[in-house]
């Protein structure tokens, strides 16, 4: 069992009209993200609640241990904490498109007994991640400043959404 209490402003509560959404929405980004992960075609989310997100974590607050639904993740550090808030992953956990599970490995992570590899993600920084293959998780937040970021999410099929389990999960609700 592991702990998230990190909080979480969904998609559909971002104004239509706003920013991120110009950014996520436009071809010139998408095809930007594509030659940089030497991909073909990338997809929005179709995830009314996840396709772009503004995530914030109090003091203490953290992200455990996990794999994401969608293929890849883009992130946007708006502001770091001063201190914990370490973004933690490690590679080799899955291989989605191999149909593969490391739960040796997992369960070692679990136990606090594999090396995992750390990301100080700084403000500002624009990380790409394959948080559908790679175990991650956000370590607390120990200090009075929080940690907020943007993660745009994209999908390398059309028409990808959370399940219903998932979507209660992350955000309390379905729709």
């Amino acid at each position: 069992e592991v702990t998230s209490d990190k909080g979480c402003v969904p998609n559909d509560l971002i104004q239509k009209d706003s920013y991120l959404r110009t950014i996520y929405n436009s071809i010139i980004f998408q095809n930007f993200v594509q030659s940089l992960l030497l991909i073909d075609k990338i997809y929005p989310y179709a995830d009314t609640l996840s396709s772009i997100n503004y995530n914030y974590y109090e003091k203490y607050q953290q992200l455990g241990w996990h794999f994401d639904n969608a293929s890849f993740a883009i992130t946007l550090m708006i502001q770091s904490a001063a201190s914990g808030g370490t973004f933690q992953y490690v590679v080799d956990a899955r291989n989605v498109e191999k149909n593969i599970l490391n739960a040796q490995l997992i369960d070692s992570v679990l136990q606090n007994k594999y090396p995992i590899k750390e990301l100080r993600i700084e403000e500002g920084a624009l990380v790409l991640f394959y948080g559908s293959n790679y175990l991650h998780r956000v370590t607390p937040v120990t200090s009075n400043k929080h940690r907020v970021l943007v993660t745009l999410n994209y999908n390398l099929q059309k028409n990808i959404e959370l399940s219903e389990n998932a979507r209660l999960t992350f955000f309390g609700r379905t729709h």
